[in-house]
């Protein structure tokens, strides 16, 4: 099951000082609750995982995630990960897209979309909405955390 997000932010920073942080795992996963990295394969590629709450259920997905592209000049990243829980119940791909964008005054503007895909048990959640639910609780965390480590 396919899930589609679209989601975006500012924050006062420039537009370099936000490119570092989103592009630098170690910093990222401080920001995503239930999550630590686990491995620096190469410089795009990753291993780690990540607790999520889905309703009634808890899940832990063991897995990758890859830089596709890193476009500094255009402040363009493409990523994609996958994993799968470590009891066996399900298992999720993910393709992200992240553009950020300079703002008058110095800010930076975040635009992400993601496509999620869910299978095993896990599926049957993104029919209720459980999962966009989940999604702009995380987003929501997610962007508090980096202001508050970015703009202090």
């Amino acid at each position: 099951m396919a899930i589609e997000i679209q989601k975006s932010f500012e924050i006062n920073r420039p537009v370099e000082d936000v490119w570092e942080f989103l592009t630098t795992p170690e910093r990222v996963v401080e920001c995503l609750p239930a999550a630590q990295l686990t491995e620096r394969v190469d410089d795009r590629n990753f291993r780690g995982e990540m607790g999520v709450r889905l309703g009634p259920i808890g899940v832990t997905f063991q897995g990758t995630i890859q830089f596709v592209t890193l476009d500094v000049e255009n402040h363009e990243v493409t990523m994609h990960g996958e994993g799968k829980d470590a009891r066996g119940s399900g298992s999720v791909k993910m393709e992200m897209h992240s553009k950020l964008t300079a703002l008058e005054g110095g800010g930076t503007h975040v635009d992400v979309s993601q496509t999620v895909n869910l299978a095993g048990r896990l599926a049957s959640f993104g029919r209720g909405g459980i999962i966009q639910n989940v999604a702009d609780f995380m987003f929501g965390r997610f962007t508090d955390c980096v202001k508050g480590k970015l703009e202090g």
